[in-house]
């Protein structure tokens, strides 16, 4: 009988040796993971790191196209959004658009396009972008000007407003006036204004009627 207990303790020995694996014969049931939502919440995070910030800087209230925004941002790099003289910003407050961005169908092609300044370094840049369809849009740059240094600040002088379809401009060519007949965008500065429309695939500088 004890030779019989003897026999059967030393199988059951051998047989749980048997069941643990050896270092390099790890099994994948015996790797600890962590729990599915554990696991997409890592992998989210790293996702998130690995894309770079845009580091342009426009205001939240004025948004703008994802491809707008790329196609700025290769073209002006590091661009923001200018700070204002005071003067800017009281006569921009008598237009409903601007005084730093506008929006309208610029072009007359039933699509909304934009009109901004920015700021790149010292420099004020007007820009126009008309929307070419299917993501893509096109970039005009109306004007350029070095920032005013007020007390050691930088600021634009400029202030842009919307002019609707049906204002009369005089063509300074011509000396003749005439009435557009989209929307275009007006660059002011210390109540002086030029108006750039869009004719023949590019902005002209017109000058509008007084009233």
């Amino acid at each position: 009988m004890k030779d019989n207990l003897k026999i059967l303790c030393t199988f059951l020995l051998l047989l749980a040796g048997s069941c643990t694996p050896k270092n390099e014969e790890v099994k994948d049931e015996q790797v600890e993971i962590g729990p599915p939502a554990e696991a997409l919440d890592s992998i989210a995070d790293t996702k998130k790191d690995a894309v770079k910030t845009d580091e342009n800087e426009i205001s939240p209230t004025m948004p703008l196209p994802p491809p707008v925004l790329r196609l700025l941002s290769e073209r002006y790099p590091g661009f923001k959004q200018p700070e204002l003289s005071e003067e800017a910003r009281e006569l921009a407050i008598q237009h409903d658009q601007g005084p730093f961005i506008v929006r309208g169908d610029l072009n007359a092609d039933n699509n909304q396009d934009y009109a901004l300044q920015l700021q790149q370094g010292k420099s004020v840049i007007i820009v126009a972008l008309t929307d070419a369809g299917n993501g893509n849009w096109n970039v005009y740059e109306l004007q350029r000007d070095i920032l005013f240094n007020d007390r050691g600040k930088l600021k634009s002088l400029y202030y842009l407003y919307l002019t609707e379809a049906g204002e009369e401009f005089i063509n300074s060519e011509t000396n003749e006036e005439f009435e557009i007949a989209q929307d275009a965008v007006s660059v002011g500065m210390e109540g002086e204004a030029v108006t750039y429309v869009y004719t023949n695939g590019k902005f002209t500088q017109y000058t509008p009627v007084e009233k």
